[in-house]
C-alpha cells in the first residue's frame, strides 16, 4: 500500500460520517469493511452484540439567558428536568455546577474519574466540562464505566461556546438521555495457515469512535486491511485472525463480545497485534508496548525497517490504554501500536488536518513484516 492508497482508504471509510457505535455511519462503515475483505476472497462476517446505546435528546447549559450546547457524559447521570446551581471555577461545594477546564491528557485518561468522584461526594449538583482542540472544537472522553455509571450529571462543551460560563452566575444544567440495548456489529475473518491446529496470530483494531475519526481509527483501519489482503498471498503456518471491532468509546464493548465467543482461551493465541489509536497520524504521539521483550524488538525492528516514526517505549508488559488490555487482562501476548495527536478526539480528526499517508504507508509495511514474521514462529 502506497500512500495514495492510504488517503484513498481513509477517505472512503471517513465517508460515511460518525463512527460512533450504533450510529449510521458506524454500521454502514462495518458493511463496507467486510466488503472490503470478500473482494479479496476473504470470507469475511459481521459479529453481532449488544451494547447499552445512548440516545440524546437534549443536553444544554442555560446561563443568564444564553443557552450553550454540548455532548452528555455517556457514563454520566441524566438529567432530564435540569440541575440548577451556581457556576464555580473548579471549586466543589454542595448544590454548586463545577466548571472544569482539563488539558486533554488528564481528561481522557481513566484517572478523570477520580476528580468526578471528588465532585460527585462534595455533593455538586452537576459538572461542566470544557475540554477541546487548539480549534476550539470540542473533544469527547470514551466511556470507560459505561456498565457502571456515575451518578452526576456532566456535560462536554467546546471551548469555543464556553465564554458565556462565568464564576457566580447562576445556570441550568439539561441533560436528557437515555441508555438501553442496541446491536452493533464486529467485523471478523480468517486467513488459514499451511499448519491450521497452529495457534492463530491475531491481528486487531478497533472501528469505532467520537466522529469521523480519520486519524484516530482509519490508519489501524487501512493497515489492517493492507495486512489482511497480504495475507492471502502468504503460505504461513500460522492462520491469521482478523477482528475490527466496535464499541472502542464503550469500555471496549465489541472487543470483549468477541473474546467471550472465542472458540480457544486468549492466552492460546500466538500473539494479538493491535493496531490502535492514531497510526499515521499527523503530529502524533506514538507508543508502543509488548508483553514481552522479544515481541517489542521484533516490532522495533519492523517499524524501523520501514521508516516508520520511531515510538515511545512503554515498559515490558504494559498495554496502554487501547484493546490490547483486554487481552492482556485475560492472560493473552500481545504487541501494541497506539498513542493520540493533535485533533485526538476532536470533529476536526479528518483527512485533511489529521492524517499522513506517508505514514500510514510506511506502518502497513512494518506490521506486514511482523505478521510474516510471527505466522513462521
Amino acid at each position: 500500500m502506497d500512500a495514495d492508497e492510504a488517503v484513498r482508504l481513509i477517505s472512503e471509510w471517513v465517508a460515511f460520517g460518525d463512527h460512533r457505535t450504533g450510529s449510521r455511519g458506524g454500521d454502514e462503515s462495518g458493511a463496507w469493511l467486510a466488503a472490503q475483505l470478500r473482494r479479496a476472497e476473504i470470507a469475511a462476517e459481521l459479529g453481532p452484540y449488544t451494547f447499552p446505546k445512548v440516545e440524546i435528546r437534549r443536553a444544554e447549559v442555560e446561563s443568564h439567558g444564553e443557552v450553550i450546547p454540548g455532548v452528555p457524559l455517556f457514563d454520566g447521570a441524566p438529567a432530564p428536568a435540569g440541575v440548577e446551581g451556581r457556576l464555580t471555577d473548579g471549586v466543589f461545594e454542595e448544590g454548586v455546577i463545577a466548571v472544569l477546564r482539563p488539558d486533554t491528557a488528564s481528561f481522557v485518561s481513566r484517572s478523570f474519574y477520580e476528580e468526578l468522584e471528588e465532585a460527585h461526594e462534595a455533593e455538586v449538583a452537576g459538572v461542566i466540562v470544557v475540554a477541546g482542540d487548539d480549534r476550539g472544537a470540542p473533544i469527547l472522553r470514551n466511556a470507560e464505566r459505561i456498565d457502571m455509571p456515575l451518578l452526576l450529571p456532566v456535560i462536554q462543551v467546546a471551548p469555543g461556546d464556553a465564554d458565556g460560563l462565568v464564576a457566580g452566575q447562576e445556570a441550568t444544567l439539561s441533560l436528557d438521555f437515555s441508555r438501553s440495548p442496541g446491536t452493533a456489529e464486529n467485523v471478523v475473518a480468517k486467513c488459514p495457515g499451511s499448519e491450521p491446529t497452529a495457534a492463530p496470530v491475531v491481528l486487531m483494531t478497533p472501528r469505532s469512535g467520537w466522529y469521523s475519526c480519520a486519524a484516530e481509527r482509519g490508519g489501524g483501519i487501512a493497515v489492517w486491511l493492507s495486512v489482511a489482503l497480504e495475507a492471502t498471498q502468504d503460505a504461513a503456518p500460522r492462520p491469521l485472525w482478523l477482528v475490527a471491532s466496535g464499541g472502542h468509546e464503550l469500555h471496549h464493548y465489541g472487543l470483549d463480545a468477541y473474546l467471550d465467543e472465542l472458540p480457544i482461551g486468549v492466552d492460546e493465541m500466538h500473539v494479538w497485534l493491535h493496531l490502535g489509536a492514531s497510526i499515521g497520524a499527523r503530529e502524533p504521539d506514538p507508543r508502543l508496548g509488548a508483553s514481552d521483550e522479544g515481541l517489542r524488538a521484533l516490532m522495533v525492528d519492523a517499524l524501523k525497517e520501514a521508516g516508520a516514526a520511531e515510538r515511545s517505549l512503554m515498559p515490558v508488559g504494559t498495554p496502554g490504554g487501547g484493546e490490547a488490555r483486554n487481552v492482556a487482562e485475560r492472560g493473552g501476548r500481545f504487541i501494541s501500536l497506539l498513542g493520540g495527536h493533535r485533533y485526538f478526539h476532536s470533529p476536526n480528526d479528518t483527512v485533511e488536518l489529521a492524517v499522513d499517508g506517508e505514514s500510514v504507508a510506511r506502518h502497513a509495511a512494518a506490521v506486514g513484516r511482523a505478521v510474516a514474521a510471527l505466522r513462521r514462529e
